[in-house]
């Protein structure tokens, strides 16, 4: 039997596995703009219709996008705005490790050089 913490931690690794692809992250971006259709999303981004359909699958799967019928579409929207700002916080910890590394290079490259 699994404890809380575990519990937790697996929900983390989840909502991880559901951000931690590509299309999916640029998807989430594009919704914070506002409420589009999958039409509108696949064609945003080069993807079919049923590709984008099976990203939206999993990211309403973990509740992080809401839909609703409008006629014979289905708008998607954020449930949580917040979603944003973690991915920029993902972003922002990116950049502060490709410069960790850039600089690293930089210095063997400039001792190699000596």
């Amino acid at each position: 039997m699994q404890n809380k913490n575990q519990e937790v931690n697996i929900l983390e690794a989840e909502f991880c596995a559901a951000v931690g692809e590509a299309n999916r992250v640029q998807i989430i971006y594009e919704l914070g703009k506002g409420p589009q259709n999958v039409k509108n999303l696949a064609a945003s981004f080069g993807l079919s219709p049923s590709a984008a359909s099976r990203h939206m699958k999993v990211l309403r799967d973990k509740d992080l996008v809401s839909a609703r019928k409008d006629g014979t579409q289905v708008i998607y929207s954020l449930a949580a705005p917040e979603l944003i700002e973690a991915l920029d916080i993902f972003f922002e910890i990116l950049n502060q490790q490709f410069a960790h590394h850039a600089n690293l290079i930089n210095m063997e490259r400039y001792n190699e050089g000596s």
